[in-house]
């Protein structure tokens, strides 16, 4: 580009000292003064309009319309040129005609919509400014100031027809407008991509308004002929406005906005600057007595109290926009903690000085993460929605509800009783029972609900907050989908579930995690077939603590991912122990999380622990939650990895959550896990009924059957009646015992292979 820009600047600077030598040496010869005003115009014309040309196949969208416009001013240009010089050739007359007058003052005006257009595109990307207004302002500007002192005292003195006049006149009128133009142009081109670009068009028009002030001046003063030394700066302009077509950024795309700043410049000073200027030439001339100045003060004036006024309802509207922001959640439309932190005090502040009784209801949605995770942050924010519009539906009039964070929820009631906050609360448990059906996906999901009262419960509204979240995660660890009111002895459960998390973070390094093992039993042959590894914690200080209650806070602090590693590696190390001890050939089963099982890198940790373990992967088996089955792509993804190599996988506790018979049909399962709870109800028909189809379901798709939670010789009479092929777990059959007592038991058994 620089090497084509340097040959484009030679060229202009050999055309124009042609242009001034012929000039110098025709200073005698008049007529072929004004052929060359005209023929070197054309040259330079013909030049720029090919620059241009090639930058327009070089650029799209609105700047190659910019460019366009500004091909079209210099074809009118030239054909103004060229009519005269037709007219010098063949009349051998060097006056311009009038028609090319017209044809120039055309060119003029496509040059001034070109930087119109410009101009708009820059204020529409910066400037929030009433543009057409500004606009306005200036043209009345511009006409008054330009009637009063130029055309009018022309009109009055010159002896030439209006006509001429008008025509005459018409040159520095619309340099006005493009002076205003350009300087807009040059403010806003320093936070553009192609400010040099637009930089070289200003200097261009800024010598075309020189030339032309020139020609005024000479052409009142009675010394302007055709051929002076004033016809080349007319060139200079044609050049520079298509020499700038060098600086254009090479790419065919939009040009690219740098906000380097945000802009909010609507030209009020230079507004500003008009109506001072004008009220003094309105006072030096004829005192406010009616002229076209005090018109077009007047006329400014009133566009300013318009525009005053639409700035005034924007602002309002803006203002309005922008409180309901601050004080509202963009999802949902529910007010936002921003909002409840205040009403809350406010509240607080009425209850204490009129001693009523309030309250706060913190709800949190179960499992949500679960949701996110699997169906996508786009089913989260609908399923939000939908929730949002339940509490709305089912809470009564006059009580205040906020989204305070991404799942989480409050509730305040006011001039409340125990009574009343239970039966809020039992109301809102009822209208989550029935399930959301989200873009095709039917969602279930609970909320857990804390309750604290103002005074009882705390006194300000960081207490009754933290008070509420306590209570909160306490209903949630009571099995969710419920609520608990606040009592102090809370505060022993919220310390013990600290403790919990803090220690559970040491537990691998400190040994204090074991594995025990639970018998998988054939209930035709009665035969042992496996084993499931069953994880167990015994902690110096808190002693046995039970898998329901550590294993949900390593769910929900992400370290399930470490510990749910450490036993499929403990528990592959452990059956090759058994099998060097000359065990049957049992498979073992391991139990793995869903945020485990979406873990990247989860497949790998698996051929890493049967590796390190010198395992045949035959010999694993790994349960799998039915909450997997939400994402029923990904999840087929690793469960075909998973049977690439060789490991079993069994869906646990099937029936209880997101079961599916087309899922069923397509994952690339071996066996399914029947939950304990429709084994509770197998003496009667109707529960006899529904797990003998669900056992013939899963056989016809050739996927094994294990049951699981079987106490009884009755439940396993009832299962094995039709002399199916069936696998069993429970307590009939043994608890889960430690890998030594395992040991004992499969060497002592009858049972064994």
């Amino acid at each position: 580009m620089l090497r084509n820009a340097r040959s484009a600047i030679w060229f202009m600077i050999i055309i124009m000292v042609t242009f001034y030598v012929w000039i110098f040496l025709f200073l005698d010869n008049q007529w072929l003064r004004s052929i060359g005003a005209s023929l070197f115009p054309l040259i330079g014309v013909a030049v720029s309009i090919i620059w241009l040309l090639r930058a327009y196949l070089k650029t799209s969208g609105t700047q190659r319309i910019f460019i366009l416009l500004l091909i079209i001013g210099m074809i009118f240009y030239y054909l103004s040129n060229f009519m005269w010089l037709l007219i010098q050739i063949i009349h051998r007359e060097i006056t311009f005609p009038k028609t090319s007058h017209l044809i120039w003052l055309t060119s003029y005006a496509i040059f001034l919509a070109a930087l119109i257009y410009k101009l708009r595109l820059l204020n529409r990307t910066f400037s929030k400014g009433p543009f057409w207004n500004n606009i306005l302002i200036f043209t009345i500007a511009a006409f008054s100031i330009s009637f009063h002192y130029l055309i009018n005292p022309i009109l009055e003195l010159s002896s030439h027809s209006t006509y001429i006049i008008i025509l005459n006149l018409s040159y520095p009128i619309a340099d006005l407008f493009i002076f205003f133009n350009i300087l807009n142009i040059l403010y806003l081109a320093r936070f553009t991509e192609e400010k040099k670009f637009l930089l070289i068009i200003a200097i261009g028009f800024s010598i075309q308004i020189i030339a032309d002030t020139i020609y005024s001046y000479l052409l009142n003063a009675d010394l302007y002929v055709s051929g002076s030394f004033n016809d080349p700066i007319w060139l200079l302009r044609i050049l520079i406005i298509g020499f700038a077509t060098f600086y254009l950024p090479k790419t065919k795309e939009e040009m690219s906005w740098k906000h380097a700043k945000t802009i909010t410049r609507d030209g009020s000073s230079l507004i500003s600057l008009i109506v001072i200027l004008f009220m003094i030439l309105v006072i030096k001339s004829n005192h406010w007595q009616w002229n076209i100045l005090v018109i077009g003060l007047t006329a400014i004036i009133s566009l300013l109290i318009v525009r005053q006024v639409i700035v005034t309802n924007k602002n309002r509207r803006l203002m309005d926009k922008l409180w309901y922001q601050a004080y509202h959640d963009q999802l949902t439309g529910l007010n936002n903690r921003t909002c409840f932190q205040i009403e809350l005090k406010n509240i607080l502040e009425n209850a204490r000085d009129e001693q009523f009784k309030a309250a706060i209801l913190l709800l949190d949605l179960d499992r949500f993460k679960n949701i996110n995770d699997t169906l996508g942050h786009e089913i989260g924010d609908f399923l939000l929605k939908e929730c949002s519009q339940r509490l709305r539906n089912c809470i009564e009039d006059g009580c205040r509800i906020y989204r305070v964070g991404g799942d989480e929820f409050t509730i305040i009631l006011l001039k409340t009783t125990e009574e009343d906050c239970q039966r809020t609360a039992d109301a809102i448990l009822k209208t989550f029972e029935d399930p959301f059906m989200i873009k095709n996906y039917e969602i279930s999901i609970t909320p857990s609900i804390g309750i604290s009262m103002y005074p009882d419960n705390g006194e300000d509204s960081d207490a009754l907050l933290k008070n509420a979240d306590t209570s909160m995660y306490l209903a949630k660890s009571r099995g969710r989908n419920r609520f608990k009111f606040y009592s102090s002895e809370l505060n022993e459960v919220i310390s013990r579930k600290m403790k919990i998390e803090n220690e559970l973070r040491k537990a691998i390094a400190n040994e204090q995690f074991t594995l025990h093992y639970q018998t998988k039993v054939d209930l035709v042959t009665g035969k042992i077939v496996g084993m499931e590894a069953l994880l167990r914690w015994e902690h110096p200080e808190l002693g046995s603590i039970s898998p329901l209650e550590f294993i949900p806070i390593a769910e929900e602090t992400g370290q399930i991912v470490s510990i749910g590693e450490w036993v499929l590696k403990s528990a592959c190390q452990q059956m090759k122990v058994w099998q060097l001890a000359k065990f049957p050939p049992l498979r073992l089963s391991v139990n793995v999380s869903v945020r485990q099982f979406q873990h990247s890198l989860f497949v790998d940790n698996v051929k890493t622990a049967l590796q390190e373990a010198g395992l045949d992967s035959k010999f694993l088996e790994l349960e799998i939650t039915e909450s997997i089955m939400q994402n029923i792509t990904e999840t087929t993804r690793i469960l075909n990895e998973l049977r690439t190599i060789g490991v079993k996988t069994s869906l646990d506790d099937f029936g209880t959550g997101y079961s599916s018979l087309y899922a069923l049909k397509k994952l690339p399962i071996d066996s399914i896990k029947i939950d304990k709870s429709f084994i509770d109800e197998i003496s009667d028909d109707a529960g006899q009924s529904i797990i003998s189809a669900i056992i013939d379901i899963a056989l016809n798709l050739n996927l094994e059957v294990v049951v699981e939670g079987i106490e009884s010789e009755d439940q396993v009479n009832i299962l094995t009646k039709n002399k199916k092929p069936i696998y069993g777990q429970g307590y009939l059959f043994g608890k889960p015992v430690s890998s030594e007592e395992f040991r004992r038991l499969i060497e002592t058994s009858t049972l064994a292979l």
